[in-house]
């Protein structure tokens, strides 16, 4: 019934309705989003500025409130070392009067003993500096003093009765918690300011001896508070868990006078409106405030007015309980918005009249000619090619028929013509295809076998070099012969990475594994690696940066690594005279003028032969993954902080001849020069290239016989903060086991006895119970009847391989608690995937580090290891006679007895030290024995390390 309505409605209806009711419905839709983007314009912009005025707020809390604490510290630091005593507070008068002027927000600074006295340095708002003093010697009165130019007492200015510090709250509250923390909020009778004081208590042998005391005025909050621009009438203030006001933005002062006493009061009792308000909803939303953990945004009304509402907790870990709470009317933001909005209504309804009128003048004329057209092209989509346009006009839309019918005939026969193309086609591709999962299947076998094959034995030598340089009985010409035997394994695994990386980049198995990093600290690590290499050489190593270069970055740190590694090698081993140059900058289009200033600056750096000029003879050829990245580029924009970096390393060596330079990136081929160095497999340049285009850049060569050869590449990079950087963790050897912990047993499992071997010699030592098995099935049988902590299990090995015994052990319940993990030679990412799957806890590759093998047990069952500390002589040692005494030694000590020993060094007390000595003489005589040695030798130094050292292991 519809389409016979419709049948007989004029085209020209059918095409206006349509587009008018497009466009009432597009502006009201802009209308409507208009309004509604301007609901949320407001409450984004009400969120970031009360995030921003509570983050400034809390930032500025922690600055604070740091200060008195750090106060009490140096009071504290000043008693440990003896330059003032508890018992002596007269000599503190001066030290506190001078320490009350370098701190402009603390209002008083002062320390309280045993003995009930008392004394305060104090500064009033109008700088009037002040000494107090209460105790025996004032008859536990507290006199205040006014003080001259050099802080002696000069009048007293106020006197208080009977005041006793032990018996304060500020005095008992620390006595009670024993450790740095904070009084309650009070007022000062003094000065019209609230009080929060940090509290610090002072022990000796394990006995209170007294208070330290540091006052924080809180109206140098409330007057930051009052800097705050908080929109134009939002105001913030803070208050603690139980309500009561602490400090706010306003002028209102956060105590009252009552019968002539001042009291603090809730911030629900505000004189503010708005303080007050907030105050109450917040108290209202949350069932208490001390339920408040975390940061909430609300909004309420006040008077039918909407407010935003952030309320922030604040915690500093010594028991402050405070909430940051930041009201801003949506008034203050609504305003202008409004008026936008309205000018948008308008101009959508004005572009709505313009559009209908224009629309349907233009139906009117194009109608029948469309229709036809239209006809004809629904003729040609179902195939029938005979169909034509008919058509007697001879203005454009009559040339267009004219067209099309010719178009028509073309398609025709361009449709015939390729079906007969894409059969043939069809056919040619699927055999191709074919012979590429056959090659790839042949490479991904060759990969497989070539990094087990390989990888294996080097694990043995390699780990057992390690071991070996460990030996402190190795005479210097075996620790020589070592040191051969490992950097030759190191070069051969350099050789064999570098045949594996190539066969892995040609199979299409090479991905980027991006990292952030520190990029300068890459760079200078390189100087450091080659600088003595370069002055063997006797040759300029120069590394220059454009200023303009982040320092932190995101790519694959390893493969830019590589990449480097590989070129000044080259750089460094064909140059005998001049020097070699590195140069980094980030690609801009000013990128000519800057590297020809950098040219400059690193000529008159090497002081050489003439530098070749890099235009005369340049490769730049995009290779397919090149191409892609940017024909990408293209459609989508690349990220704000995404860029190329451009690198250049130049030597002034002997060149390359022009008939070279094209083959220079060819897997095994060698220049002239690489020929006659005997040296080098012809893969480095390959394989460095492809890391290259790989990263989104391009490597090209421009070099000149007898002047030198400069390798630039470019590679994309993402600019990050230096926060997301994960800082190195230095590599400490393991010495020893900590005591008391579980005897762990740990099942060697792998088919080459030398791999066996490598770890039974590095576990052994250090009494872990080992046994080992050949297979999976030997695994199984030793597992399950000795239950070890951990295997280290192969993954390739006859009868059973490690992947069946692992799914076999870990399907059971008793398998679940007993820790697995793979070591393999295999370089193929995927395989991680594979081998967890099959229920491994991690995966380690051969050939491993030591130190990963002693993380991941320390990961995985918990062991825990004494270290050697090469910074801090964590290896410190007390010889007696052929005995080495080490941090070990005090740890099977008592503890008393070793807290002891440290009190009575600290205190110089030669006495005590002795008696000491001898009760550990009867616990263990050699370690007595060393300590005796080194009192003697005034060696007191080494002994409280090694103590130290003891303690944090514990």
């Amino acid at each position: 019934m519809v389409s016979k309505i419709l049948d007989k409605l004029p085209l020209r209806t059918v095409l206006i309705v349509p587009f008018i009711l497009q466009i009432v419905g597009a502006v009201g839709l802009v209308g409507y989003l208009s309004f509604r983007n301007g609901q949320k314009a407001v409450n984004n912009l009400a969120s970031q500025l009360m995030s921003e005025v509570s983050l400034r707020v809390e930032q500025n809390l922690q600055a604070y409130l740091t200060t008195p604490h750090q106060i009490n510290q140096s009071k504290l630091d000043a008693v440990w070392l003896g330059l003032l005593k508890m018992e002596n507070l007269s000599a503190w008068e001066k030290y506190l009067w001078r320490q009350v002027q370098l701190y402009p927000y603390i209002n008083f600074t002062s320390v309280g003993n045993k003995d009930g006295d008392y004394r305060t340095g104090e500064k009033l708002s109008n700088g009037s500096l002040m000494i107090n003093v209460s105790g025996k010697s004032t008859g536990f009165d507290f006199y205040s003093y006014n003080t001259n130019d050099t802080g002696d007492r000069t009048r007293v200015a106020t006197v208080v009765k009977n005041f006793d510090i032990r018996e304060h709250p500020s005095y008992q509250n620390a006595a009670n918690v024993g450790k740095p923390t904070w009084s309650s909020v009070y007022i000062s009778f003094l000065e019209p300011t609230l009080i929060l004081s940090a509290l610090q208590p002072v022990y000796e042998n394990n006995q209170l001896e007294g208070v330290l005391i540091s006052a924080l005025r809180l109206d140098h909050i409330g007057r930051f508070l009052n800097t705050l621009k908080i929109g134009k009438s939002g105001q913030a203030f803070i208050v603690e868990k139980n309500g009561t006001l602490l400090a706010t933005s306003t002028a209102e002062q956060p105590f009252r006078t009552k019968d002539n006493k001042k009291e603090l009061f809730k911030a629900e009792e505000s004189v503010d409106p708005s303080t007050r308000a907030t105050a109450r909803y917040v108290a209202a939303r949350f069932r208490e405030l001390k339920e408040i953990k975390t940061s909430y945004l609300l909004n309420f009304e006040i008077d039918g007015k909407r407010q935003f509402v952030k309320v922030l907790p604040f915690q500093d870990g010594k028991g402050l309980d405070w909430l940051i709470v930041v009201v801003v009317p949506e008034a203050d933001f609504t305003k202008e918005i409004e008026a936008n909005t309205r000018t948008a209504v308008l101009l959508c309804l004005a572009a709505l009249g313009v559009a209908v009128a224009i629309g349907i003048l233009t139906s009117r004329w194009v109608t029948n000619p469309i229709l036809r057209l239209n006809t004809a092209a629904k003729n040609i989509a179902k195939g029938e090619w005979d169909k034509t346009v008919e058509s007697e006009r001879s203005d454009e839309l009559g040339e267009l028929a004219k067209s099309f019918n010719s178009m028509a005939q073309q398609l025709q026969q361009s449709f015939e013509t390729l079906e007969n193309r894409v059969q043939q086609r069809t056919a040619e591709l699927a055999v191709a295809k074919d012979k590429a999962e056959v090659a790839n299947q042949a490479k991904s076998a060759f990969l497989a076998n070539m990094s087990h094959e390989l990888r294996s034995p080097l694990n043995a030598i390699l780990g057992f070099s390690q071991l070996m340089t460990r030996s402190q009985t190795l005479s210097p010409e075996h620790q020589e012969n070592i040191s051969i035997i490992s950097s030759s394994g190191e070069h051969l695994l350099t050789l064999i990475n570098n045949v594996l990386d190539l066969s892995k980049i040609e199979s299409g198995r090479t991905t980027l594994y991006p990292k952030k990093f520190d990029l300068y600290r890459l760079l200078n690590d390189l100087e450091d690696m080659f600088q003595l290499k370069a002055d063997d050489k006797h040759l300029q190593l120069v590394f220059y940066r454009s200023a303009d270069v982040p320092q932190y970055v995101e790519t694959d740190e390893l493969k830019l690594r590589q990449i480097l590694i590989n070129l000044l090698n080259n750089a460094l081993k064909f140059t005998d005279e001049g020097g070699v140059s590195v140069r980094v900058s980030k690609q801009s289009s000013g990128r000519n003028q800057q590297a020809e200033g950098e040219r400059v600056y690193l000529s008159q750096q090497l002081i050489t032969t003439e530098v070749p000029p890099c235009n005369n003879l340049e490769i730049s050829q995009l290779s397919q993954s090149k191409n892609a990245i940017l024909a990408t580029q293209n459609d989508e924009a690349e990220p704000a902080s995404s860029f190329f970096l451009h690198f250049e390393v130049e030597d002034t060596g002997p060149g390359i001849a022009t008939n070279e330079l094209h083959n220079v990136f060819e897997a095994f081929v060698q220049t002239q020069t690489g020929k006659d160095s005997q040296e080098g497999t012809g893969l480095g340049l390959p394989i460095s290239r492809k890391f290259v285009e790989l990263m989104g850049g391009e490597m090209s060569v421009c070099s000149a016989v007898g002047k030198g050869t400069n390798f630039k590449f470019d590679i994309q990079v993402i600019a990050v903060d230096a926060a997301d950087i994960e800082s190195p963790k230095p590599t400490r050897n393991v010495i020893a086991l900590e005591p008391n912990q579980p005897t762990y047993r740990i099942l060697i499992v792998d088919d080459k006895p030398l791999n066996r071997q490598l770890l039974i010699k590095l576990l052994n030592p250090l009494g872990f119970e080992l046994k080992e098995a050949t297979n999976g099935q030997e695994a199984i049988e030793i597992w399950d009847s000795w239950e070890p902590h951990l295997i280290w299990m192969d993954m390739r090995m006859p009868v059973m391989d490690g992947y069946e015994a692992t799914q076999y052990i870990k399907s059971t319940i008793k398998g679940q608690a007993t820790a697995i993990i793979a070591l393999t030679a295999s370089v193929l990412e995927e395989e991680r995937a594979v081998i967890l799957s099959a229920g491994c806890d991690a995966f380690m590759r051969k050939p491993f580090r030591e130190a990963d093998i002693f993380d991941a047990m320390h990961k995985h069952i918990g062991v825990r290891y004494i270290y050697e500390d090469r910074g801090q002589a964590n290896l410190l040692a007390i010889k007696e006679g052929d005995r080495t005494m080490t941090a070990a030694d005090f740890v099977k000590l008592p503890e008393s007895l070793v807290a002891e020993l440290k009190l009575a060094i600290l205190n110089a007390d030669i006495d005590l030290i002795d008696t000491l000595i001898e009760q550990i003489r009867l616990k263990d005589a050699v370690t007595a024995g060393a300590i005796a040695n080194c009192i003697e030798n005034f060696e007191y130094d080494k002994v409280l390390k090694l103590i130290s050292q003891a303690i944090s292991h514990e």
